[in-house]
């Protein structure tokens, strides 16, 4: 089990998508990824934060496109450069997802650079939609934090064998200061954060991993008219588990402004995986939603999803002005509190 962890460790570190990378020599590697979908709903306030889906036919709102260079350096020494074209991002303005110099010694991996937020069960490859089941990833849990994705700091990595069938790894995490930007609706939200620390504890099996994650941040939001200091703690619960065919997923997200959950069963027919998923989202964003879909696997690299997803309110929190889902709410818009949301999405990785 021990030689297990020493390879496995690399494609913990690694994408999740490393069999499709092209080898441009013995040590160096380039792989991609991109997704890009039709959608519409029945209702004209924007749903989903950098989405902004509408009831016009939209061919861009999902348009996703990263690329990913992977240089072995020496055995104990990797670098790893990843820039993406993410759904609020022109074409001529990508972000650089992820940057970083790793150093591997046993099962201890170190990260510096630019590193992903490790808070969710698919936050190493959020913006892979070929490795997740739907067409995007349940909003309840995955725009709770408006869409930031990455921070600037330092991360370890350490595996334990538990047994023959188990593994448990920490990866303690520190993000430097920096400012962030994100759009919701109509505003540009700045803040000026001093710090971001956290843990991530994921327990894994042959067909299962349970992942904690906890961050602590201290931010100012300089876009207020009245800024102050605010400090929060953020913690989320995900599980995953195969079966037979059978695919479960469930995750929550929880702080002192929200608290945000789904639960998603799968089950996979040859290349027919049908799915349903339902989320909740409570406090800041008051909302439900069912989403039915089916993903079809034209290839091991090529998917196409077909979804359907409801989103709803209550009457009460429609009236209060609760946005819900939608980046700003409805009712100040004078449209309806429900929407229904048809998606046709392509996903590949290459």
């Amino acid at each position: 089990m021990t030689k297990y962890i020493t390879l496995l460790l690399p494609l913990l570190v690694a994408a999740p998508f490393s069999e499709a990378a092209i080898p441009l020599s013995d040590s160096l590697s380039v792989s991609g990824f991109g997704s890009t979908s039709v959608t519409r709903t029945d209702n004209a306030a924007p749903l989903f934060v950098h989405r902004e889906i509408v009831d016009d036919t939209c061919f861009d709102c999902d348009t996703t496109f990263g690329l990913q260079a992977d240089w072995q350096l020496s055995d104990a020494f990797r670098a790893s450069l990843q820039v993406v074209k993410r759904p609020q991002d022109h074409w001529s303005d990508p972000e650089m997802e992820w940057g970083y110099l790793s150093y591997q010694f046993g099962g201890l991996n170190l990260k510096g650079g630019r590193l992903r937020i490790p808070l969710f069960l698919m936050s190493e490859y959020y913006y892979v939609g070929q490795t997740y089941p739907w067409a995007r990833p349940p909003q309840e849990v995955y725009d709770s934090i408006l869409g930031f994705t990455y921070f600037d700091g330092i991360s370890a990595l350490w595996l334990k064998e538990l047994n023959d069938e188990a593994i448990v790894t920490l990866s303690p995490y520190y993000g430097f200061e920096r400012n962030n930007t994100t759009r919701l609706g109509d505003e540009t939200l700045t803040f000026d954060t001093n710090h971001m620390a956290g843990l991530s504890v994921e327990l894994s099996g042959f067909n299962y991993r349970i992942h904690f994650g906890y961050m602590n941040t201290q931010y100012t939001l300089t876009s207020d008219p009245n800024p102050y200091q605010e400090t929060l703690n953020i913690y989320t619960l995900g599980a995953e588990y195969s079966w037979d065919g059978w695919q479960l997923i469930a995750e929550a997200q929880t702080d002192k402004l929200q608290s945000n959950w789904y639960l998603s069963g799968a089950y996979t027919i040859d290349k027919f995986t049908p799915y349903l998923v339902y989320g909740e989202s409570h406090h800041r964003r008051k909302s439900q939603s069912l989403t039915a879909g089916v993903r079809y696997d034209l290839t091991y690299t090529i998917s196409l999803n077909a979804e359907w997803q409801g989103v709803y309110m209550a009457r009460s929190d429609y009236d209060a002005l609760n946005p819900g889902q939608f980046t700003v709410p409805s009712k100040r818009l004078g449209e309806d509190k429900d929407a229904q949301l048809f998606t046709l999405m392509l996903s590949f990785i290459f």
